[in-house]
């Protein structure tokens, strides 16, 4: 039986207070989702060994995530990846909008959704909804837009359902940015997790990680994750920008593409057999895995030390900068229509995996 309790999370420096949110699904799955940025901040998972463990990287305090960067467990909106030279053109008219990476905006831009305070309804089937209202001219973007997202848990699945809709034209491109370590938050062996992709093309991109337009093949590069292989095996490779960026931040295209959900991805811990299917009906996932670390940057709760290569996100998204390169249908909302899209994180064992 699925139960959902909150709590004071923290305080913000402005005195808003930020409450936490815990869906308890009674089959070893439990979310905990922040009110802000509606982070999830932790999410504990049962091996087969009956052991629970959380498998993403959170923080005990609110302070960390507020700080602007790395978006741990966050929503990010109104347009998840990045926007070249932070412009685009729709319907003739051009935005400029505020950049946050070099010349280019990042995630939503310096506040974007990942660090509002959305309003919260626990809904009768014991699943969170999520509100934030973003008004016309928020981070540059037009139109007056609501934003809905609901997390539910569902047996042995986190389940994410987004939707928006919005009174002018607009962008929308929606993910959550969780960083997970499916051993064991802090375990410092991300690199030896088994990955798959259901993705035989990714974007080529320029030193800043903006599509040149490009869409390429990865077959026999060390960005081919269609056969099961770890993490780390090839990321020291000196090819294109992988060596570059110290790891992966590289957005793929699922194979055979057909907006229906599907698995894109799959990551496995070698050691306890625990598995995490990436089911969405999104084309493109993004992968990152930690490259770096700021100075002084704050361990995470629990003590997990946060070092290089501590979590592995699986961003799932429309392609990045679609507005400037080609496919911006993919990421436009108008007042006639409705965003929507699903994701979920669903565990298992190599078993059940190679089942699905």
């Amino acid at each position: 039986m699925t139960t959902v309790s909150n709590k004071l999370f923290d305080t913000l420096p402005d005195g808003r207070e930020v409450y936490a949110y815990t869906i308890d699904g009674g089959c070893g799955v439990v979310a905990t989702i922040l009110n802000y940025g509606g982070i999830l901040n932790s999410l504990f998972v049962t091996d087969k060994n009956g052991i629970s463990k959380n498998v993403v990287l959170g923080y005990e305090k609110i302070e960390y995530h507020a700080k602007r960067g790395a978006y741990y467990g966050a929503l990010v909106g109104r347009c998840a990846n990045r926007i070249g030279k932070s412009r685009f053109i729709l319907d003739g008219k051009e935005y400029i909008l505020p950049n946050n990476d070099k010349a280019n905006q990042l995630h939503g831009g310096p506040e974007g959704f990942s660090y509002k305070i959305w309003d919260v309804t626990v809904n009768s089937d014991n699943s969170l909804t999520l509100t934030l209202d973003s008004p016309d001219g928020d981070m540059g973007y037009p139109g007056n837009l609501t934003a809905r997202v609901t997390y539910s848990v569902d047996g042995r699945a986190l389940e994410i359902r987004y939707e928006a809709t919005t009174d002018a034209p607009t962008i929308v491109n929606l993910t959550n940015h969780a960083y997970f370590d499916i051993t064991g938050a802090g375990s410092g062996r991300t690199l030896e997790q088994i990955l798959w992709l259901d993705c035989d093309r990714m974007s080529d991109t320029d030193r800043e990680l903006i599509p040149n337009g490009e869409i390429i093949p990865v077959a026999g590069t060390p960005y081919d994750f269609t056969t099961l292989k770890a993490v780390g095996r090839d990321i020291e490779c000196d090819y294109k920008l992988l060596r570059y960026f110290n790891g992966y931040d590289t957005n793929y295209f699922k194979k055979d593409y057909q907006k229906k959900i599907s698995p894109i991805a799959t990551l496995t811990d070698p050691q306890t057999d625990l598995s995490m299917t990436v089911m969405t009906d999104l084309p493109c996932v993004q992968l990152y895995t930690t490259n770096s670390v700021d100075e002084g940057a704050p361990d995470f709760a629990s003590g997990a030390v946060h070092t290089l290569h501590c979590g592995v996100c699986l961003e799932t998204q429309a392609a990045p900068d679609a507005i400037n390169t080609g496919d911006c249908d993919s990421v436009i909302l108008r007042p006639d229509g409705k965003y929507e899209s699903y994701t979920a994180f669903v565990f298992g064992g190599t078993d059940e995996q190679a089942d699905t």
